[in-house]
């Protein structure tokens, strides 16, 4: 199983929050306190749900948790925390959630309320969608309302009664920053090229094993 090259100090730190179901790794999300949907890690790839749940892990205090890592995927965190495993070395002060393959405004707030104290981080995909999510969190960090939409390959947003258009082959949070003028102070981390995702780096799968949501 591939999830067994996961670097062990890595799997045990993430071990309370995970289920292994014959030759499955499930992630389960959950919405106060009930679990209502899994994430699904096996040899035929990842299947993340959509919804209100979140998967959430932290070894700390709320308050005292220092940084805050925000994805799709949960498959997507492990392997990013495989490569960056000192984010989990103890005294481990980070949280990492995924909220699935459509974050909301909502499930946003929620964190920032739990987690007062922290810096964001966002582990979102390469792709356009991540680029995107990447934008929204920023806004959401500063209390904002901005629409974003995609029209004939180009990103667009609105923001403060205005209209905004960025080619989708250089959109980025950095170019979305500087011409709305938000500046949030979240960090993105992004894996190495050819790869959309830190899971796709790390099995050195194509993007077409990934984002399929659960039925």
């Amino acid at each position: 199983m591939v999830f067994l090259r996961v670097k062990p100090e890595v799997r045990n730190f993430f071990a309370p929050y995970i289920h292994v179901v014959e030759d499955k790794i499930l992630f389960p999300y959950t919405l106060e306190n009930q679990i209502v949907a899994q994430e699904h890690w096996s040899e035929n790839g990842v299947r993340i749900p959509v919804g209100k749940g979140m998967w959430l892990v932290t070894d700390s205090l709320p308050v005292s948790v220092t940084n805050l890592f925000i994805g799709h995927s949960a498959s997507d965190i492990l392997c990013f925390c495989h490569y960056y495993p000192n984010w989990v070395n103890s005294p481990c002060l980070s949280a990492f959630v995924s909220l699935g393959l459509l974050p909301t405004k909502e499930q946003f707030t929620w964190l920032k309320t739990l987690f007062p104290n922290a810096k964001i981080h966002t582990v979102f995909d390469v792709g356009i969608s991540g680029r995107v999510a990447d934008c929204k969190v920023a806004t959401w960090q500063l209390g904002k309302h901005v629409r974003f939409s995609l029209v004939d390959d180009h990103g667009e947003f609105y923001c403060n009664k205005k209209k905004y258009r960025i080619p989708v082959s250089i959109f980025s949070l950095n170019r979305f920053e500087k011409l709305s003028g938000i500046r949030a102070g979240i960090r993105t981390h992004k894996p190495k090229s050819p790869f959309e995702t830190f899971y796709q780096s790390f099995t050195n799968t194509g993007k077409s094993k990934l984002a399929h949501p659960t039925p």
